[in-house]
């Protein structure tokens, strides 16, 4: 304790020595440099890069979103609750083709995993009212039977209920 109040009253009265000296008026154009704003600083985006974020933003929320809709339209077919998958199609209509008919007749089913890649923006928008979402689909059964398929939904954004829903299908048996 006695070192130490020395040492703090030492520390008190030392200077840097590597101080400038300036005068007045190199002074006085310094604090005006630094006492104004940044306007065009790295730090500080301009209006169109923050529109361009904004607009990325909505991009992959709306991507996001379509990803989320297909994901819970597979877990009702998983589940085997083919009224409620219905909902998620277009006028609420499955399709009546055999796109995915072997993958909506399983039964006995213990797990679907879904493998998507990145949706695919089908239209011009900034952003995306069309997307295709290619799949890669794993079934396993009670048996033990694994069956693999692949192929892509296609979903579009319906702007009166502002929600994703599936328009199209291509999903085959894959030879393992």
């Amino acid at each position: 304790m006695r070192l130490l109040i020395p040492a703090l009253l030492a520390l008190t009265f030392v200077g840097c020595s590597c101080q400038r000296h300036t005068d007045d008026a190199d002074g006085a154009a310094n604090a005006a440099q630094t006492d104004a704003p940044a306007t065009n600083s790295p730090a500080t985006p301009s209006a169109a890069e923050l529109r361009a974020q904004a607009t990325e933003k909505k991009r992959n929320e709306a991507m996001n979103e379509a990803v989320d809709t297909l994901h819970r339209y597979l877990q009702r077919i998983g589940a085997g609750d083919t009224d409620a998958a219905a909902k998620f199609w277009g006028y609420q209509r499955a399709p009546r083709g055999n796109e995915e008919a072997d993958l909506r007749t399983l039964k006995n089913l213990r797990g679907l995993r879904i493998e998507n890649e990145a949706p695919e923006p089908l239209d011009k928008e900034a952003v995306p009212e069309l997307l295709r979402i290619p799949v890669e689909l794993r079934a396993t059964l009670e048996n033990g039977e694994n069956r693999r398929y692949k192929g892509w939904y296609r979903l579009r954004r319906n702007q009166v209920e502002q929600r994703w829903e599936l328009t199209g299908v291509l999903v085959a048996v894959t030879l393992q």
